[in-house]
């Protein structure tokens, strides 16, 4: 699991299952939330946990839904206020990010129309500048997530440009501690994270955590957990039904991609072969605001969800047992950091 950190600490997470922007149709729903404007979330949300044997606490982890994207929001500023403190202590400046809860419904949130009008998939903001946009699929990512709109999140990223090459370094390390600080850990056959056991950030999580192994199982073990249901999620009928319901829907208006997978990478390739041109990029617009329109349409993110649920009772037991223990860390973290200021 690849993974980048910026200088305000927010984590961007690109594996395949953090809602990247090819993977749509899967991903959105390890990403997709429920509870603003959902009252069917609710209602099922006993039915989802008595199938799967889980409560409703660890399949709100498993796919970041239900009160998982307000708990993500709510930790998140909690981390950046401890991180702050400390790094004051350090004799730096750092900007707390503002508690936005998450506002309209699961699927507004993740289709993020809005966005998809104005950036697309995000590749043509990543072909002309080298850095992924905040492309609507990644809407609600932790690792991918989307914690609201984040007024300074750029602020610390500033500060540090602003400083010399000798102070900048210093910062860092006050931050993230040094080179020799990483270290890595594997979840599943293919995904690895690398983070500092050193710095202000480790210290924050910590403080929240306990321990930094107990932050990285709550925060990666449910992403790979859900990872995992994907080929049996493909493979259910009402999952094919939802993407031939939803070529049919694309072809209407005029675009023939057999998923939204395909459809991201094609234009991809195109990218590749006539650089980011403004023709492209219009292309990429319509293709990606017709694909959530489609989406919206169909509700095939609570599709998709409902799947991800129903099938959470094929992990064995002991994934489950971990997913339960990842939990039991998650709430104590949400304990330990109270009430948003």
């Amino acid at each position: 699991m690849a993974h980048g950190v910026t200088a305000h600490g927010r984590i961007f997470r690109t594996s395949v299952l953090s809602c990247g922007a090819a993977a749509f149709a899967l991903t959105l729903t390890a990403c997709t939330s429920s509870g603003d404007g959902d009252g069917d979330a609710n209602r099922d949300a006993s039915r989802d946990a008595a199938a799967s044997g889980l409560t409703a606490a660890e399949l709100d982890l498993l796919t970041r839904s239900g009160n998982h994207p307000r708990d993500d929001a709510v930790l998140h500023h909690a981390e950046t206020r401890l991180i702050a403190a400390c790094m004051t202590e350090r004799g730096f400046r750092y900007e707390v990010d503002a508690f936005v809860p998450p506002s309209g419904s699961p699927e507004e949130r993740q289709l993020n129309l809005e966005e998809r009008r104005t950036e697309g998939y995000g590749l043509h903001r990543q072909y002309t500048t080298g850095k992924p946009a905040a492309s609507p699929t990644l809407s609600a990512s932790p690792e991918s997530g989307k914690r609201g709109k984040r007024g300074k999140s750029l602020t610390n990223d500033q500060y540090v440009a602003r400083l010399s090459t000798e102070k900048a370094a210093a910062y860092m390390r006050a931050l993230r501690g040094g080179k020799t600080d990483l270290r890595a850990m594997r979840f599943g056959r293919e995904r690895t994270i690398t983070f500092s056991e050193a710095g202000c950030e480790a210290e924050s999580r910590k403080r929240l955590f306990g321990e930094l192994d107990d932050w990285a199982a709550a925060t990666y073990l449910p992403q790979n957990l859900n990872s995992s249901l994907t080929d049996v999620v493909t493979a259910d009928a009402k999952y094919t039904a939802a993407m031939r319901d939803w070529r049919t829907c694309m072809a209407g208006k005029g675009h023939r991609y057999r998923t939204p997978d395909e459809a991201a990478e094609r234009l991809k390739a195109e990218y590749q072969e006539q650089g980011a041109t403004q023709s492209l990029r219009r292309r990429e617009i319509g293709v990606a605001v017709a694909d959530g329109t489609c989406a919206a349409r169909l509700r095939i993110p609570s599709v998709v969800l409902s799947l991800r649920k129903q099938y959470a009772n094929s992990l064995p037991e002991a994934d489950r047992s971990r997913l339960r223990q990842a939990t039991r860390i998650w709430t104590r973290a949400l304990d330990r950091a109270g009430a948003p200021d």
